[in-house]
C-alpha cells in the first residue's frame, strides 16, 4: 500500500468518525499500520494499551467468530451480537460468554456482565 492509498484511508476513516459524531476525545484505534487483524488479537491489546487498562476490564463485543478468537487470544472477555451473519453456537463456540440479537439486546442486560450504569 502507497503513502497516498494510507492517507485516503485516514481521511475518510476520519470523515466517517465526525459523520458518526465522534469526537477528537475518543480513543480510536485502526489498522491501517502494523497491527495485525482479527483473530490476531493486536487491535484489542493496542486498544487497551491507549485506554491504559488491565485485559480483565476490557470487553470485547463482536459479531463474528474471528472478533471472539483475538478476544481469547488477547485474554479478554467478548460478548456476541448476532448481526454478523453467524449463529448463536458459532459464536459460544468461538469463546463467547454471551450472545444477544442485537446491540440493544445487549445493553437491556449489561447486568449479566456485571456492568451497573
Amino acid at each position: 500500500m502507497t503513502y497516498g492509498e494510507l492517507d485516503e484511508r485516514a481521511n475518510r476513516l476520519a470523515n466517517y468518525l465526525i459523520e458518526l459524531g465522534v469526537g477528537p476525545e475518543a480513543i480510536v484505534v485502526e489498522g491501517m499500520g502494523t497491527l495485525r487483524g482479527k483473530p490476531e488479537p493486536d487491535l484489542f491489546l493496542a486498544s487497551r494499551e491507549r485506554l491504559g487498562t488491565q485485559a480483565d476490564d476490557c470487553v470485547i463485543v463482536g459479531d463474528a467468530i474471528w472478533d471472539h478468537i483475538g478476544a481469547r487470544r488477547a485474554g479478554m472477555l467478548s460478548v456476541g451480537v448476532l448481526t454478523g451473519g453467524y449463529g448463536e453456537e458459532e459464536l459460544y463456540h468461538a469463546g463467547a460468554f454471551r450472545v444477544y440479537r442485537n446491540i440493544a439486546d445487549l445493553l437491556q442486560n449489561l447486568d449479566e456482565l456485571g456492568i451497573l450504569l
